[in-house]
């Protein structure tokens, strides 16, 4: 299991943590300090560069850093170049990925210019048209991680998902709105098995609310669920999520890194021993 940084987490950054409980805030003002070209090298190597000095390499791009209506071949270039300079990776892709079949191949060249090999999140397309989609994601080799967010359950994201298509398409898990909907995260990812591509590691304060916390501080048994990704033998990543709209984050994923890769030694030593 790798370790993954989802940019996400800064997506309030732009309005400096004053959020009025509008994810579409966090959605326009980054989209309005990352989309003009002009600007783009200076502040995309300013956002890894923050990244870059927590210790990840791993990057789960959130697509309002780098969209998919309004990314170019200069902009898939820059990134490219801050991120190779900082000898950081993209390996994922995360959000929402078109309500229409053409805004959906926008995303997938994109991510294939980018190397991305994983989209984690959802899309109306997919689940409008979704024999469409899986054509698409098979023309291009890109798979598919659908995310939770309202379903209480995993039978209910299974089913939401549908049949895996030959591997491109599975679960991502968002441990955090397990916390939310007051299902074991543990207990999920154990249910969902094989079908898990991809891994959101979040907390939330309490059930019920998705006020997310660094890890430890809320509900999720985030130690749990990492001892039944090994126990399944799970190879991908796990991407640590905490977007706070009142607060900067980054002393909590510093936090939060560290515990993280503390119970990875720990279970490392464990299957050695």
């Amino acid at each position: 299991m790798n370790v993954a940084f989802n940019t996400a987490n800064f997506a309030y950054r732009q309005v400096n943590y004053r959020a009025t409980g509008d994810w579409g805030q966090a959605c326009r003002t980054s989209r309005e300090h990352f989309s003009p070209i002009e600007t783009f090298g200076e502040r995309f190597d300013e956002l890894l560069g923050e990244v870059d000095d927590m210790g990840f390499k791993n990057l789960e791009l959130w697509h309002f850093h780098l969209h998919q209506k309004w990314w170019t071949p200069e902009h898939v270039q820059v990134a490219l170049d801050v991120a190779g300079r900082r000898k950081m990776r993209f390996v994922a892709f995360c959000g929402g990925f078109g309500d229409d079949l053409a805004e959906f191949e926008r995303t997938l060249q994109l991510v294939t210019a980018l190397g991305i090999p994983l989209l984690a999140g959802a899309s109306r397309v997919f689940t409008e048209q979704r024999a469409e989609y899986v054509a698409r994601l098979r023309e291009y080799g890109v798979r598919f991680g659908y995310e939770n967010h309202p379903e209480k359950t995993p039978q209910e994201l299974l089913e939401r998902a549908g049949p895996d298509e030959g591997g491109l398409v599975g679960v991502t898990v968002d441990t955090g709105w397990f916390g939310t909907q007051n299902y074991p995260a543990d207990q999920a990812v154990g249910e969902l098995g094989e079908r898990v591509l991809h891994v959101h590691l979040k907390d939330v304060r309490q059930v019920g609310t998705h006020d997310t916390v660094g890890y430890g501080q809320g509900v999720v048994p985030l130690r749990r669920v990492v001892g039944s990704l090994n126990d399944m033998n799970y190879q991908g990543l796990i991407s640590v999520e905490h977007e706070p709209e009142q607060f900067d984050p980054t002393e909590d994923i510093k936090e939060s890194r560290r515990q993280l890769e503390s119970w990875l030694s720990d279970l490392s030593l464990k299957a050695n021993a």
